[in-house]
């Protein structure tokens, strides 16, 4: 249940590292202001050295990421957020799915199995014809 632990404190990781980020950042501002350096001109050096700190986060939260698992649950919540938004709509849609769905699961595995069916009760010898 570890992994589960870890889904649901993400946020809590992602600002652990911006954290974590700024901090690097005005460790090296300080070190440069003590060097000599203005504190506008060692800020711009300090981010010019670190890099792009908006890619850096994203490369970082890459590690933690689980595309897949993140990607279902924000469908999850756009789904809820919508149906909560239109209640009318869901009352009539939510019932309605399974009778669209059965239908088409039932005359997608009658119409395999008939070509199954269909194509084993050739003899052999008419496929090379």
């Amino acid at each position: 249940m570890n992994w589960l632990k870890q889904l649901f404190s993400r946020g809590r990781l992602y600002s652990d590292v911006s954290d974590e980020i700024e901090q690097h950042l005005k460790e090296k501002i300080e070190e440069l202001v003590a060097g000599g350096m203005s504190s506008k001109e060692a800020a711009y050096a300090a981010r010019r050295e670190f890099g792009n700190v908006s890619l850096i986060e994203n490369d970082s939260h890459a590690v933690w990421r689980w595309p897949t698992m993140e990607g279902f649950l924000a469908d999850v919540r756009y789904t809820l957020r919508t149906l909560r938004k239109a209640p009318v709509f869901a009352a009539t849609a939510i019932p309605k799915k399974p009778g669209g769905v059965t239908p088409t699961i039932s005359t997608s595995s009658l119409s395999t199995t008939s070509l199954v069916v269909e194509e084993r009760s050739r003899p052999p010898s008419s496929l090379s014809q």
